[in-house]
């Protein structure tokens, strides 16, 4: 990743065209950012059930649009609960582009416009073996085994105070909220750890042996670069993922990505009611 100053700069150009079009349309800047992960596009989402403003990541300078299916690589903003949000649907993954600045530069560029809190969701396989495909995992933790971190290059430049304290990076208060706000509609929420992977290929048997071995609860092969970014910037962070499949489950079979997918957008209308409440409730 590039130095500070450099990646603050990006940030800046990639935004002046939503900050522009806010400005233009009288819209208001959000304090709240979504990101929606693999599977969890389709939803509406708004209460207005359209975006009031849209960008791809290709009118954006600097941005990658993903490649990945079921990343559609757009911002939009609107109203969820009565309150201003900046929708991301799609993410890069670090797969896609082997550059971790790419990757987290959506990221920057949400701090750049005033975004304070991050709601960050993806698809997961579960290590638990008490987690079922559909229900929910509210990330409390992460173990990173993507083989590099976001602010290698950044930290570095950051002289005093370069070693980033994570212990707070998924935010305790709005993570109990959203797990009460879930048990009082009848959603299924897990609590756990993510474990990241760099993908693109799934766990062998013996890797999910040993990922779950070592306290992981799910496994995913993105949100926690962003995360990091995240905590990096003082952003206020809750991330949720949609177990899309068990490993080691005897009825589990050969994996793929249009499973995931359809695993995903069968729990995309809970995931759309439940932050509906979460961000109405700020």
């Amino acid at each position: 990743m590039s130095s500070r100053g450099a990646i603050e700069e990006e940030a800046r150009r990639a935004a002046a065209p939503v900050r522009s079009g806010l400005k233009a349309s009288g819209v208001p800047l959000p304090s709240w950012a979504v990101v929606l992960g693999s599977g969890l596009q389709s939803p509406p989402y708004f209460d207005e059930r359209a975006p009031l403003l849209e960008w791809g990541f290709e009118d954006l300078p600097g941005l990658l649009p993903p490649s990945a299916a079921g990343h559609l690589g757009v911002l939009q903003v609107g109203t969820v609960g009565g309150r201003a949000v900046l929708l991301q649907r799609g993410r890069l993954h670090y797969y896609e582009a082997a550059d971790m600045r790419a990757v987290c530069l959506p990221v920057f560029l949400l701090r750049e416009l005033g975004i304070s809190n991050l709601f960050l969701s993806n698809a997961a396989g579960a290590l638990h073996p008490s987690f079922r495909r559909g229900e929910f995992m509210l990330v409390r933790d992460h173990i990173n085994l993507m083989g590099t971190n976001p602010l290698l290059a950044l930290a570095s430049e950051r002289r005093g105070d370069r070693f980033l304290d994570l212990t707070g990076t998924y935010h305790r208060e709005l993570g109990d909220r959203l797990l009460s706000l879930a048990g009082e509609n009848g959603i299924t929420v897990r609590e756990g750890t993510l474990v990241a992977v760099p993908g693109p290929c799934y766990e062998t048997p013996a890797e999910t042996r040993f990922l779950r071995a070592i306290g992981g609860d799910a496994v995913s092969m993105s949100l926690v670069p962003e995360a990091v970014c995240a905590r990096w910037l003082g952003l206020r962070t809750v991330a949720l993922s949609c177990i899309t499949n068990v490993h080691g489950s005897p009825e589990e079979h050969g994996l793929s990505h249009q499973e995931v997918l359809a695993v995903a957008e069968g729990s995309a209308g809970a995931l759309e009611k439940l932050l509906r409440l979460f961000v109405r409730e700020g």
